[in-house]
């Protein structure tokens, strides 16, 4: 199994617009399984601790393998919440690992 995580910081102005742009892209990830099938698992975590340096969400999706993974990066749900990313993140960091 092939998993991927993503960690993102996200461009608010304040804690109050981080927190709601936070809750709107947690809820756009959490759809996704049931829009696309070869993802096995995903998760995502709201950052609790507001300390310097923290990402503001961790990301984590688990698919079989590499092909599964591309069809998950190429559905139309997960550009659809590319265009919120590309949006609403200032910074990303990302690391495919086998589990």
């Amino acid at each position: 199994m092939l998993r991927h995580i993503v960690l993102m910081r996200l461009d608010a102005e304040t804690d109050e617009v981080r927190l709601v742009r936070s809750a709107q892209l947690a809820a756009a990830l959490a759809a996704l399984p049931d829009r696309i099938p070869e993802i096995r698992s995903l998760t995502v975590n709201e950052n609790v601790l507001n300390r310097q340096g923290n990402w503001d969400l961790a990301l984590t999706v688990d698919v079989d393998d590499e092909a599964d993974l591309q069809v998950y990066r190429e559905h139309p749900e997960h550009r659809r919440v590319l265009a919120l990313i590309e949006e609403i993140v200032a910074d990303r960091s990302a690391v495919d690992v086998i589990v």
